[in-house]
């Protein structure tokens, strides 16, 4: 009995010891090196950014449109005003003089102005409405006008010349006619209280208006 109990404890003192030589000769690994840092990638609006902005878009405070001079000429259009229209012809019945209201005001500050005027045209009640502006990118002056006749914005772009007239054209699609049609229009200003609008169209350039 003594001899297998002495026995079995050299067996672990022996698995002790040799455990313990194998894990001294085991070679210690030297530490992996570390991966060479990766260089981020390139912000998407950085490349897609124009060299002439130096700052990224949100980064910079907001501010409105800075307003130029061409924007005082739209003013011309601001307040109550009574319209007296004559149509001098085209293809549907209507009086051919009538008389109405229009009332300019400005919007954003200055940037635009809107203009609606209504009248009784063809024995209905008639109404335009009419965002002017000045596109200081195109260095244009620009429209979106429509009315309750058609379901159609018509858009338009033009200038204002040393006569003080804003002369602007565009086109659109006559939707009872189906036949496209070429728009010209013409703001005269006569002095402070009184401006007059001509519009006319025909259906092919240069063609008779």
């Amino acid at each position: 009995m003594r001899f297998e109990r002495t026995t079995v404890v050299l067996v672990l003192a022996t698995g002790v010891m040799l455990g313990g030589l194998a894990a001294a000769a085991e070679p210690v690994a030297p530490p992996a090196p570390k991966p060479p840092m990766a260089t981020p990638a390139p912000d998407p609006d950085d490349v897609r950014r124009p060299p002439s902005q130096a700052e990224k878009v949100g980064t910079v405070p907001w501010s409105p449109a800075e307003l130029k001079p061409e924007h005082a000429v739209l003013k011309q259009l601001v307040g109550h005003f009574k319209t007296k229209v004559h149509v001098y012809e085209g293809p549907y019945k209507r009086l051919f003089d009538t008389e109405g209201t229009a009332e300019g005001k400005l919007l954003m500050g200055g940037a635009f102005v809107q203009l609606t005027h209504s009248e009784l045209r063809m024995k209905m009640p008639f109404e335009t409405l009419t965002i002017y502006g000045f596109d200081t990118a195109l260095r244009k002056y620009t429209a979106d006008s429509t009315d309750n006749a058609p379901t159609a914005i018509i858009h338009l772009v033009g200038t204002y010349n040393a006569d003080k007239e804003l002369t602007m054209s565009g086109r659109f699609m006559d939707q009872k006619a189906r036949t496209t049609t070429l728009v010209r229009t013409v703001i005269n200003f006569v002095d402070d209280k009184t401006w007059t609008y001509t519009e006319f169209e025909s259906h092919s350039v240069g063609g008779t208006e």
